[in-house]
C-alpha cells in the first residue's frame, strides 16, 4: 500500500459530520492535497494558505455533490521545501475513488467497531462480514489504547481504510482513552468536527443520528489526569447544544425513518464498579447525564444507543434494571476485545421496524446474534 498510495499514509475516509462530509485525508508526509468532485476543487487551507505541514488534511464537502457523482479524486504533491517566495514540489499524483452513497430505501448495513485498543488486524476482520453490501462504519472511541503519540491517533483512519476502501461514508467518535497523552489535544485539529465540536448530528438516507461525547468516565480531578482534564464544563456545553437541537426539531425533517444515539460511554448506564479500592469513581455527572436522556425521551425519541466502553456484545433492553436512567430506548454496546489477535464487532441490518445485530470475530464467524424492535415517535 505504501508504493501505490505514495504520500498518503491509507485510504481517504468519508466522514459523516452533520448534513455534509468531510473527506479526511492521512498523510506520510508534508504535501499540499486538493480533492475533485465533478467539476469542483476544494483545497485544504487555513484562510486562503494551503496547508502542507499536518498529517491529515481534511475537505469539507457538499453531501449532495459527492452522493450524486458517486466519485472523487485526491491530488497530492509531496512538498520538498516551502520557501518564503517558492515552494518545491514533487509531480502531482492523483488516486481516484468510487463512492456508495447510503441508500434511501432497503436494508442498511452497520458496522460498529469500539474498543480496540490498539488492534488494527482483527477489527478489520471482524468487518468484512457485510463485504460490498457495507454501507456505514462507525468508530465509537477507544480505537487506541492511548494518543501519546500521532502515529496513534491515526490508527482509527488506517482502520477506515482497511474497511471501507474510502467508497463509503464513516461515523468518528472519542471513546476516553483516545483523550489519554499528549497528541490528544491535536485530536481536533486532525479528525472530522462539527466547527471543532466533537459532538453534533449526522444525516445519512433516512437515517438521523445524535453523536454525543462523554469525555473522560472519572472526574476531571482525579489524579490519573494529572490536571489534563477539564470536561465537566465541556459536558455542559454540549447540554446546552442538545437543548437547541431538540428545540430545532430537525430530527423530523421529512425522510427521516430512524433516529439513534451515539456514544463511547453508554451514559444511561450509571457505572458503579469500584476500581482499585476507590468508591464508585465511573458515576459521574448524574445530573447532566439524566437531563440528556429527559431531552432524549421527551422529544428526540431515538429509537436505539449505540455504545462501547463495557467491551462486550450485548443489548440492555429499555425495561432492564441496568438502564438506571430509564432511557426509553435499547442500548447495544457492541465492541469486545479479546487477546491481541481477537476482537469483535456489532453488525447491524436494519429494515423496516427490525435491526438484527451478528457479533462476528476476527475470523468472520458469528459468536451470537441478537434482535430488536424498532420504534420511533413521529
Amino acid at each position: 500500500m505504501a508504493s501505490s498510495l505514495g504520500v498518503l499514509l491509507c485510504h481517504p475516509s468519508v466522514a459523516a459530520v452533520e448534513d455534509n462530509y468531510v473527506i479526511a485525508v492521512p498523510v506520510r508526509d508534508k504535501a499540499l492535497m486538493r480533492v475533485t468532485i465533478g467539476d469542483k476543487t476544494y483545497y485544504d487551507t487555513a484562510n486562503g494558505v494551503r496547508i502542507s505541514d499536518t498529517r491529515v488534511h481534511l475537505f469539507r464537502v457538499s453531501k449532495e455533490l459527492l452522493d450524486r457523482e458517486k466519485s472523487y479524486t485526491i491530488h497530492a504533491a509531496r512538498v520538498i521545501l516551502r520557501l518564503p517566495f517558492t515552494c518545491f514540489s514533487a509531480p502531482e499524483q492523483s488516486y481516484t475513488y468510487s463512492f456508495r452513497p447510503v441508500p434511501e430505501e432497503g436494508p442498511m448495513h452497520i458496522c460498529h467497531i469500539s474498543d480496540c485498543h490498539g488492534r488494527r488486524k482483527a477489527p478489520a476482520d471482524s468487518a468484512a462480514f457485510f463485504g460490498k453490501d457495507l454501507n456505514l462504519l462507525i468508530l465509537n472511541g477507544d480505537i487506541q489504547d492511548y494518543s501519546a503519540t500521532i502515529d496513534q491517533i491515526l490508527l482509527p483512519y488506517q482502520i477506515a481504510s482497511d474497511v471501507t476502501g474510502g467508497e463509503i461514508p464513516v461515523i468518528f467518535s472519542r471513546g476516553n482513552h483516545d483523550l489519554r497523552g499528549a497528541a490528544a489535544e491535536k485530536m481536533s485539529l486532525l479528525y472530522p468536527t462539527a466547527n471543532g465540536r466533537s459532538y453534533f448530528y449526522v444525516r445519512l438516507g433516512a437515517f438521523w443520528f445524535l453523536l454525543l461525547d462523554c469525555g473522560e468516565d472519572k472526574r476531571d480531578t482525579h489524579p490519573e489526569y494529572g490536571g489534563t482534564a477539564a470536561y465537566e464544563p465541556w459536558r455542559v456545553e454540549q447540554t446546552e447544544y442538545l437543548h437547541k437541537l431538540a428545540e430545532s426539531g430537525v430530527y423530523r425533517d421529512a425522510g427521516i425513518r430512524h433516529r439513534m444515539v451515539i456514544s463511547h460511554v453508554p451514559f444511561a448506564i450509571r457505572n458503579l464498579e469500584d476500581c482499585r479500592g476507590e468508591k464508585t469513581p465511573f458515576d459521574i455527572e448524574n445530573d447532566i447525564y439524566n437531563e440528556w436522556v429527559r431531552v432524549m425521551n421527551e422529544q428526540i425519541h431515538p429509537e436505539l444507543m449505540i455504545a462501547g466502553h463495557f467491551h462486550q456484545t450485548e443489548v440492555v433492553p429499555k425495561d432492564a434494571p441496568r438502564n438506571s436512567r430509564a432511557l426509553q430506548c435499547d442500548i447495544l454496546i457492541g465492541g469486545k476485545p479479546g487477546s491481541k489477535d481477537e476482537y469483535t464487532s456489532a453488525n447491524l441490518t436494519v429494515q423496516d421496524s427490525l435491526c438484527l445485530i451478528a457479533y462476528v470475530n476476527q475470523s468472520g464467524n458469528i459468536v451470537k446474534r441478537d434482535t430488536i424492535d424498532l420504534h420511533i415517535e413521529k
